[in-house]
């Protein structure tokens, strides 16, 4: 299935109304997706649209188009919009949230195949280099903003995913240096990262400040105490998760990002971030699912008529339509009230920013996933095709609802925000804890 041609106009394009401030901006990402992205998605279509010729022998994604989102990634950095979201000191575009979900959806409304790795993400430019010093600028800050090298977090472990305190790697001290030994499992980009930025333990007992970020280079220390596992093959076959391990691995203190025991502040900032960015991600592929359904139930003759003249198939497009519309809204009125204080990534930030922020992503995960489910059924056979947009796009709005936070866990953090917070020896709300937390 092709990309949407950027020229076709639908009825909802008419209501994105993007700001005016904006219009310069959208025009060169429409014109980086036009002569960079479309070319290299023309000469990996047959990669791109055969999961089999997607990954390498091992699995692993395939080198091309491992190279072909590098070279995205360096020629949205080198026209500047690679890192719209990151303040200018650290050389973005300044951008704040409102701003950012017009940008992120158009680049995510363009589809699934390529065209993502025109924006920072997990594995690029991520707010935890706002905390990086002076002398990790030119190795590390300075490349990832420009798109010029990649990253990967390393949070989640096989026994510990949305609660930190499960964790088991550790940090030790030894004279100057660190000491990282335990290992991180589902990790983004675990192959191909040339940065890797990994939160460990460093002080056991102390609350929110027994964490660290360590950032080093991966090619530096691959084979001494850096080792990479197997893959983790993902439901939509992404071939780019992994296992990591750290063997009693020796780091100089000028790796740590921020300072000791801030690691934990810095982590919920990240998740934070994750959690906001599904507003445009999520509106974007929404918006896609919704065009190629309408082409498909316009076009689509069953009986002698349009699938579309069918009330059931009309009800089906119609509750993808509100879906979209209710969780784009939500997030527009989240990110303002985010950006009036501004900026988006202080700390600490109050309960009810916190509160909206996790209703923001639940919003975004469950409204996405049920207008992909939803066009999946509107595209019957063809729709559960393993090799097309439509079932890829399904696979991801399922997994959307884990990372960052499982939708439980958001709740779960609005219940306890909302004033229900119990001690468990207790029947009443643990206000004391509520405002301590």
């Amino acid at each position: 299935m092709s990309s949407p041609d950027p020229q076709t106009h639908h009825p909802i394009e008419a209501e994105l109304r993007p700001p005016e401030r904006l219009e310069e901006t959208l025009a060169r990402v429409e014109r980086l997706y036009r002569d960079v992205v479309v070319p290299r998605e023309q000469a990996l279509s047959h990669r791109l649209s055969n999961e089999r010729a997607f990954l390498d022998d091992a699995g692993k994604l395939h080198p091309e188009i491992i190279e072909a989102r590098r070279e995205i990634m360096r020629a949205a950095g080198e026209q500047g919009i690679y890192s719209l979201h990151l303040p200018e000191r650290l050389g973005g575009g300044g951008l704040d949230r409102e701003d950012m979900i017009y940008v992120e959806e158009k680049v995510y409304g363009y589809g699934v195949k390529l065209n993502p790795a025109m924006l920072s993400w997990s594995e690029g430019a991520t707010p935890r280099l706002l905390y990086c010093h002076d002398h990790q600028q030119e190795q590390f800050v300075a490349p990832l903003v420009r798109g010029e090298k990649t990253s990967l977090h390393g949070v989640t472990e096989d026994g510990a995913g949305s609660n930190l305190f499960d964790m088991k790697t550790r940090a030790t001290r030894r004279g100057k240096d660190w000491v990282l030994s335990g290992a991180k499992a589902y990790i983004t980009n675990a192959f191909d990262a040339d940065i890797a930025q990994v939160l460990a333990i460093t002080d056991p007992g102390q609350g929110r400040r027994s964490f660290t970020y360590f950032m080093f280079d991966t090619r530096e220390y691959l084979n001494k105490g850096y080792r990479i596992g197997r893959v983790f093959q993902t439901m939509f076959g992404d071939g780019y998760t992994g296992e990591i391990f750290f063997d009693d691995m020796v780091l100089p203190e000028s790796a740590v990002i921020g300072e000791p025991g801030q690691g934990f502040d810095i982590a919920v900032m990240s998740f934070n971030y994750t959690r906001m960015r599904r507003a445009g991600m999520c509106s974007g592929w929404s918006r896609y699912l919704i065009e190629r359904a309408l082409d498909r139930v316009k076009h689509r003759q069953v009986g002698n008529r349009p699938l579309g003249a069918n009330q059931g198939i009309q009800w089906m497009i119609a509750d993808m339509y509100v879906d979209w519309l209710q969780a784009r809204s939500l997030s527009l009125e989240v990110a303002r009230s985010i950006d009036t204080p501004g900026p988006w990534y202080r700390l600490p930030r109050p309960k009810d920013e916190v509160r909206r922020i996790c209703a923001l992503k639940v919003s975004n995960d469950e409204s996405f996933y049920r207008v992909a489910d939803r066009a999946l059924q509107v595209f019957g056979g063809a729709g559960v095709m393993r090799d097309t947009d439509i079932n890829k796009l399904f696979q991801i709005a399922r997994n959307l609802r884990i990372p960052g936070g499982t939708d439980e866990v958001q709740r779960t953090t609005i219940a306890e925000t909302l004033g229900l917070r119990f001690d468990p020896s207790k029947s009443a709300p643990a206000d004391d804890r509520l405002k301590g937390s």
